[in-house]
């Protein structure tokens, strides 16, 4: 089972994977929109110190974002999202959750929703997130904001990256995408982690059998099968984005990451396609 608090994992590998994603898709959907109204459904404290007893416990982040910090390729994906991490944490003694990042590239034309809905990590949110104008937090249950906020008249880009503690995460999950048409102006980006690949291969088979139209499958294994504890990698379903260079450039980007994080030198290859 995956800790809730999202400290022990903050600047894993599956952050690093999500984050690089999200910003390059964000950035993306900007450059075509002026405006863009943006959800995070389990948004975290937002900021997360490296020498802290949640970071400092499992030290996940030395197997994420300390294996590429110096990343000398030529990955302008990877290149950007080091590049904003670095103006973000200036002395690098914290990593930014993706409330920091989205608020720090975000304008004031932008309209942020941060849903947390434990009152702990939501009261931080609040203090890191503070110097923010263009944000308003919430302390909800971030699908049933969405259940209640969007309609299918409005454009959103939305974050759901729950923690898959609970079983019903996956429930959700589903129900929300067999309901996708309600969102089909939105664009969106699910994360969900590896545990078993063959629990894996049937969750991605379940999706594959609904049809969604324009969903693209991203997933990246840093683990052999061979491993019986932890994650095993992690995956993301992105989801109403036509751009056909979003492909060719999540290929070039998972070939590059699985090279610098996998651990295993018989690790499964990554997989970038449309379901």
């Amino acid at each position: 089972m995956l800790s809730y608090k999202h400290g022990f994992h903050a600047g894993n590998h599956a952050d690093v994977l999500k984050h690089i994603v999200l910003i390059y898709l964000y950035i993306l959907v900007k450059k075509h929109n002026k405006s863009i109204s943006y959800i995070d459904t389990h948004s975290g404290n937002g900021l997360y110190k490296y020498i802290s007893k949640y970071m400092e416990k499992n030290k996940e982040y030395k197997y994420g974002i300390k294996k590429i910090e110096k990343y000398t390729g030529d990955n302008k994906l990877i290149k950007n999202y080091l590049s904003i991490i670095k103006t973000i944490s200036k002395k690098n003694n914290f990593y930014p959750g993706s409330p920091s990042i989205i608020s720090n590239i975000s304008d004031n034309n932008d309209k942020l929703y941060f849903c947390e809905l434990h009152n702990n990590e939501f009261d931080s949110l609040k203090k890191n997130l503070k110097k923010f104008t263009n944000i308003k937090n919430i302390n909800t249950d971030g699908f049933e904001f969405i259940e209640k906020k969007l309609r299918n008249d409005r454009s959103y880009f939305i974050l759901i990256d729950p923690s898959y503690e609970i079983k019903d995460d996956y429930i959700k999950i589903n129900n929300f995408i067999d309901n996708i048409e309600k969102y089909e102006k939105s664009k969106i980006l699910i994360w969900y982690p590896i545990l078993s690949f063959e629990d894996n291969d049937r969750f991605i088979e379940n999706l594959r059998k609904k049809g969604i139209g324009k969903m693209i499958n991203l997933e990246l294994p840093i683990k052999s099968n061979k491993e019986e504890m932890g994650m095993k990698g992690s995956g993301l379903l992105i989801i109403n984005f036509k751009e056909k260079i979003i492909l060719r450039d999540l290929k070039a980007l998972s070939k590059e990451l699985h090279f610098y994080l996998k651990q295993n030198d018989d690790v499964y290859n990554p997989k970038v396609r449309y379901l």
